[in-house]
């Protein structure tokens, strides 16, 4: 399969960049569900492990929100993306540039996980801007 060919009227190169979207935003509301569903355990001080444990759970119903919450919002863009919306695309460049910067900082910072993100926000910025996929918006 050539990647400047088309499928179902869409270039190959934007399937590429809408399954990773997809893929990402499916692995943030995994995490988000995680989070809600996890029962954590906090040693503190005596007198104060009802109140520790009731605050983290607080944090981490809080932070599954947020988790679940951009889950959707990034299937919402790997969607706009598929259709060919123009504000669609636009956010998600936003989104990715914002997440380079913030992947390169980890990296000089020494947080070597990020890596991951770091190399599929470039590759789907790279793929929004192909000739093919640009076209494909520009239509």
């Amino acid at each position: 399969m050539d990647l400047n060919s088309t499928y179902k009227d869409r270039p190959t190169l934007l399937w590429i960049a809408v399954l990773i979207v997809a893929a990402v935003g499916v692995w943030l509301l995994i995490q988000g569900v995680l989070l809600l569903g996890t029962d954590f355990g906090l040693s503190a001080m005596d007198g104060y492990e009802e109140w520790m444990d009731d605050f983290v759970d607080i944090i981490a119903t809080i932070a599954g929100g947020i988790y679940i919450f951009f889950g959707l919002f990034t299937l919402l863009l790997a969607f706009l993306i598929y259709s060919g919306s123009r504000g669609g695309k636009t956010v998600l460049t936003i989104i990715l540039i914002i997440s380079i910067l913030v992947g390169a900082m980890n990296l000089i910072f020494g947080v070597y996980l990020s890596i991951i993100e770091f190399i599929l926000a470039l590759i789907v910025l790279i793929i929004l801007y192909q000739p093919a996929v640009k076209a494909y918006f520009g239509r």
